[in-house]
């Protein structure tokens, strides 16, 4: 099986781990008789790509193919990869895609929605995917392309497309995407830590960067920035040396990178050093417009739940969407947050075995969210929280009006419950 990353995935007690080929996933997705939903594991980030008493289908070993088409401009890849590992092998091509901050996450990342640091200029991950291929939850195999034109909402023709892009893993077992490239672009990354005041000023100065500019915060011991620039363009790089020396950051922190494929590791400089196991812990996104005004009021509201935090590797980290993202019409997918400005998510950490802890650091991040709700609405669902009591506020905060219409959809492609439910 893939290396599960999520030590609560790692300790649960499943019934074993599945790696099918692709006649044998067809089969099984068509028998309802074991334990449903199945849980699936590519990157092994996720709490729920295991499950006691479940079976685990890992992907990872029989759906590890990559191909370029000849002049490089699509990319071909199975569900089994990470996303490091593709773009590991599209640099070596002088190209990529658009990936997030770890190379950790595999198929879920481009399911859910797909972020990064680059989405202000490319757009989601979704935005790029050309077609895909697997099993629907029902067994039945498809292969489909990105309908030419305008999609809307409800359009019953491309209906499995509309779905599979940000609601997919409720509907499918997607085994390859063929996604659309873009050359490999030159990046400069600058790191530091700012006391809380200043980030405030940051985010607010954020809300009017170049769409080459991209803010990226995580708040644990310290509060760490990242700022990411195309150095392709010149509005960027030149806001990015305004804002180095405005705020102080280190210049021993700015590195000039020749794509996402190098791109440092992201909070190391927010959490304090870890000893012990990992911590058990949960994720929750959430999405929403600019901050404006109230930015200060926010930052000042989550510096008092920090202080507060039951667990040292409790924390919360943002990452900036606009531009591009809001290009795409909501109608055109199943993300339905294109407006979104930031997406922060909010990680409750705990011991392992320590139920006290447990529900102490589920108290506080139900606490923190109650912060962001009024400014970040929205939900990205690039966890699971089957298990958890607010699945159905997660599943509304994601898929808002639309979620009636998934849910009928749903029931035609997966009427066994064979993938988690909606």
């Amino acid at each position: 099986m893939a290396p599960v990353h999520n030590a609560i995935a790692a300790a649960c007690h499943s019934l074993g781990v599945i790696t099918p080929s692709k006649a044998e996933l067809e089969t099984l997705l068509a028998q309802p008789d074991q334990p449903s939903p199945l849980r699936f594991c590519s990157g092994g980030t996720t709490s729920r790509c295991a499950e006691d008493q479940h079976w685990t289908v890992d992907l990872s070993l029989g759906h590890r193919s990559i191909r370029l088409n000849a002049n490089r401009s699509r990319v071909k890849v199975g569900a089994g990869l990470t996303m490091g590992e593709i773009q590991a092998e599209l640099a070596n091509n002088d190209c990529m895609i658009p990936t997030g901050l770890s190379g950790l996450p595999g198929a879920g990342f481009l399911l859910s929605g797909g972020m990064g640091p680059l989405s202000r200029s490319l757009g989601l991950a979704i935005d790029h995917i050309h077609s895909m291929e697997g099993i629907w939850g029902n067994g039945t195999r498809f292969s489909l392309e990105k309908p030419k034109g305008q999609l809307h909402f409800g359009d019953h023709d491309h209906a499995g497309w509309w779905g599979l892009l940000g609601a997919g893993l409720f509907l499918a077992a997607v085994e390859s995407f063929e996604l659309d490239t873009t050359p490999l672009l030159p990046l400069i990354v600058q790191q530091g830590c700012l006391n809380s005041a200043d980030l405030a000023q940051l985010i607010q100065a954020a809300e009017c960067f170049p769409e080459g500019l991209s803010l990226q915060w995580c708040w644990g011991s310290k509060r760490e920035v990242m700022l990411v620039a195309r150095a392709d363009d010149p509005e960027s790089e030149q806001r990015l040396e305004q804002l180095s020396h405005d705020f102080k950051l280190p210049t021993g922190l700015c590195t000039r990178l020749s794509g996402l494929h190098g791109l440092p590791a992201f909070g190391a400089l927010a959490m304090a050093p870890w000893q012990g196991a990992p911590p058990h812990q949960e994720v929750v996104g959430v999405l929403g417009p600019r901050w404006g005004d109230a930015t200060t009021a926010v930052i000042q509201a989550l510096r008092e739940a920090m202080a507060c935090r039951p667990h040292p590797r409790c924390a919360i980290a943002s990452q900036q969407l606009g531009g591009a993202v809001a290009r795409e019409t909501q109608q055109q997918s199943a993300f339905i947050h294109r407006q979104a400005e930031w997406k922060p998510w909010i990680t409750a950490a705990w011991s392992a075995g320590d139920h006290q802890g447990r529900e102490q650091a589920l108290a506080w991040l139900e606490q923190v969210w109650g912060i962001l709700q009024p400014h970040c609405p929205g939900v990205h669902l690039a966890q699971l929280h089957d298990h958890l009591p607010w699945h159905q506020r997660t599943l509304e905060g994601a898929f808002g009006h639309q979620l009636p219409f998934l849910r009928k959809l749903k029931q035609q492609l997966d009427p066994s419950g064979q993938l988690p439910g909606l």
